[in-house]
């Protein structure tokens, strides 16, 4: 196979966007699927039981709790410490809309949000919604698929400031479910296509994102102990509670829970054992760490000069059955027409596709690798039967959804989904359900 470039990807993808090449033909090829095993097997994978880029001690949980915007009692919102604003070098003079992390990580929902419609529960004069358009920006679905579908509007390229704000990697945008803060310490890569490596950068991403509109970056206002105190918090979110000796060799519980990865999981009823071992069989191929059953593949090592494969992102055909029929062209608020958004991708081989965006692209918003398309991370499962609406975008609102979708073709004509087929009978999908709703 001749290689056009060694440079990484999304180099190659940015130089000849800034070129000015976004209009390089598409080039369709057979050859797709052996390029893309090619790109996984090209990543330092490791599935080691570490967890190196934890802030652990370097952070203060109980301070954390406080800039979070949570009180001491564990359970109402506080924003007495949690704004960020002033007079930034770089954003010039930045004004909170109110909001905190608490808004949208509520400690009654696991720290996540309420099933939609969110006003069901919320008030419209909740903050959450009074700084909604800190998200949406011009979008005019914005409120309407954030409160119907509990989705947010999101651009992951919004602070990239080595791209002119033409950009479509600037331009890109998707809808996404707000994930509860649970057992996070134990997930490789975070928010819901794992492109943030660690906690301190998610929470500074999330401050600049969510807290105050404008698309300049503010990072001066955001002091790194700060951040590290709100990962701390986030890290300490571990239920079970006994999961947090996987964190420690050292400690008497550490092999027990890597070498029997349903050590805290008690299932009791015939149905819930033949779930288990439906589970053991069909469903750790990807939710493989043990006892969280989240996924225990990372990047071993420091930061690559690239952005990173930290997790192992999977594509399984969610995105582009697209149910919520959501809509992925730019609104142009001076026309009040929508625009497709083309971004440019490259291939492993070189090859440059300008691809049309209809759908959320996942982890290729943020590397611009084709063969990132439509991949996401795996979630972890304790308190899953707490956790719904399920997949990113809230598609699936009963685990029993979930289950059949991971019998459907969608799932098992994914190019994941090919490789790891699952075939279940109505018995067995109630096993299985049986068995998520214990954990």
């Amino acid at each position: 196979m001749r290689v056009f470039s060694k440079r990484p990807g999304w180099i190659l993808g940015a130089s000849l966007l800034l070129a000015g090449a976004a209009s390089v033909r598409a080039i369709a090829s057979p050859k797709d699927d052996v390029l893309r095993a090619l790109h996984d097997a090209s990543v330092r994978h490791s599935t080691d039981i570490h967890f190196p880029n934890r802030v652990g001690a370097l952070g203060d949980p109980v301070a954390g709790q406080a800039k979070f915007g949570i009180a001491a009692d564990g359970e109402s919102p506080d924003d007495s410490q949690a704004i960020f604003e002033g007079q930034s070098s770089i954003a010039g003079t930045v004004v909170s809309n109110g909001r905190t992390c608490f808004s949208c990580h509520r400690p009654y929902e696991r720290l996540g949000l309420p099933p939609p419609p969110l006003t069901d529960t919320i008030p419209l004069t909740d903050v959450l919604f009074t700084g909604l358009e800190a998200d949406t920006g011009d979008e005019p679905l914005g409120f309407v698929n954030f409160n119907q579908l509990g989705l947010l509007f999101h651009r992951p390229g919004r602070f990239n400031p080595l791209l002119p704000p033409e950009s479509p990697f600037r331009r890109v945008f998707f809808w996404r479910k707000s994930t509860p803060i649970l057992n996070t310490v134990f997930t490789f890569g975070n928010l819901g296509d794992g492109r943030m490596r660690e906690l301190t950068e998610t929470a500074r991403g999330a401050f600049m994102v969510h807290t105050q509109n404008g698309d300049l970056r503010f990072d001066d206002l955001l002091p790194l102990q700060d951040l590290r105190d709100v990962a701390a918090f986030m890290e300490s979110q571990i239920d079970p509670p006994e999961l947090a000796a996987l964190l420690d060799p050292s400690d008497p519980l550490h092999d027990t829970l890597v070498d029997d990865p349903f050590h805290t999981v008690q299932a009791t009823t015939p149905a819930e054992k033949r779930g288990q071992k439906l589970f053991a069989q069909n469903c750790m191929s990807c939710h493989d760490m043990p006892n969280v059953f989240s996924n225990r593949a990372h990047v071993n090592g420091p930061p690559l000069l690239f952005p990173p494969a930290y997790g192992h992102v999977m594509d399984i055909g969610v995105s582009q059955r697209n149910k919520h029929g959501l809509e992925f062209r730019r609104y142009d608020a001076g026309t009040g027409q929508r625009v497709p958004v083309v971004i440019p991708l490259v291939k492993i081989d070189g090859t440059i596709v300008p691809w049309t965006v209809t759908d959320d692209i996942g982890a290729a918003a943020t590397t611009a690798r084709y063969e990132d398309l439509h991949r996401f991370k795996v979630p972890q499962l304790r308190r899953v039967s707490e956790l719904g609406p399920y997949f990113h975008d809230h598609s699936a609102a009963t685990l029993e959804e979930v289950v059949d979708y991971f019998t459907s073709d969608w799932y098992n004509q994914s190019p994941d989904g090919r490789k790891h087929p699952i075939h279940l009978n109505a018995k067995q999908k109630a096993d299985l359900v049986a068995f998520l709703k214990i954990l």
